[in-house]
């Protein structure tokens, strides 16, 4: 019963945008959150962004719960309460990679305002080979240095510290909150998300997701993407999961 959930944590980028190839959201994905804070679960935008786009949305949506940046590195609940989950920098990594990689990625522009979590974008014109480009540069980064990994969330690669993840950000949430496992619903798109989905009671995958991520969760939804969101919110309010 949704009755007993208390905790939806969301992916943003292919999971509230209308697709996995945009950052534009539907306008009916905000009144549907909304819609669901007011049923008594809250909504925590967990992201690979850098902290103030998730909080900037959070806050311009009107949401209630937590934002989690730079993919579980920090938590915001307040503006007086910013928790930080590492304390190791991985920027000389990222360099290397830059340096190494330079024909196929660029550094994406929120570089500008990260400090953990560093984000790379494919060239237009090696996008056909984006994952082969992804293993090359995860086998280098993680042959080389024992501090830091590779994830990739379809939008860009990111090179983070070894203890970034979005599922311990939820799990400092929970605690937070006082909330168990089955109080936790995960929705996401990206095999980045499987981090959600290890501290979640409920695994939801929407329509277009990874395959990977498809085959952990409990529910996989008949739409894509932000529409697959609303299909799950709309099944929350009407007490259907």
């Amino acid at each position: 019963m949704s009755s007993s959930y208390k905790l939806l944590a969301t992916d943003i980028d292919g999971t509230l945008t209308i697709n996995r190839s945009t950052t534009t959201i539907d306008p009916q994905v905000f009144y549907w959150m909304r819609k669901v804070e007011e049923k008594g679960i809250i909504i925590a935008l967990v992201s690979s962004n850098a902290l103030p786009i998730v909080v900037g949305l959070k806050k311009y949506i009107g949401l209630k719960g937590p934002a989690v940046g730079e993919s579980g590195a920090y938590i915001y609940y307040t503006p007086d309460k910013i928790v930080t989950l590492t304390n190791k920098n991985v920027r000389k990594v990222y360099e290397d990679v830059v340096a190494r990689f330079r024909e196929y990625v660029v550094p994406s522009w929120q570089n500008l305002f990260r400090y953990y979590d560093f984000a790379l974008k494919i060239k237009r014109e090696y996008r056909e080979n984006a994952w082969s480009i992804y293993e090359d540069i995860k086998n280098y980064v993680e042959n080389k240095y024992t501090y830091a990994k590779v994830g990739y969330s379809g939008y860009a690669i990111h090179i983070k510290p070894v203890d970034v993840d979005k599922g311990r950000a939820i799990e400092h949430i929970m605690r937070e909150y006082g909330f168990s496992r089955e109080n936790v619903i995960a929705i996401g798109d990206s095999v980045m998300d499987t981090e959600l989905f290890r501290v979640a009671g409920l695994k939801i995958a929407v329509a277009n997701a990874d395959k990977e991520l498809k085959k952990q969760a409990d529910i996989v939804l008949k739409k894509p993407s932000g529409y697959g969101f609303l299909e799950l919110a709309k099944m929350l309010i009407e007490n259907k999961i």
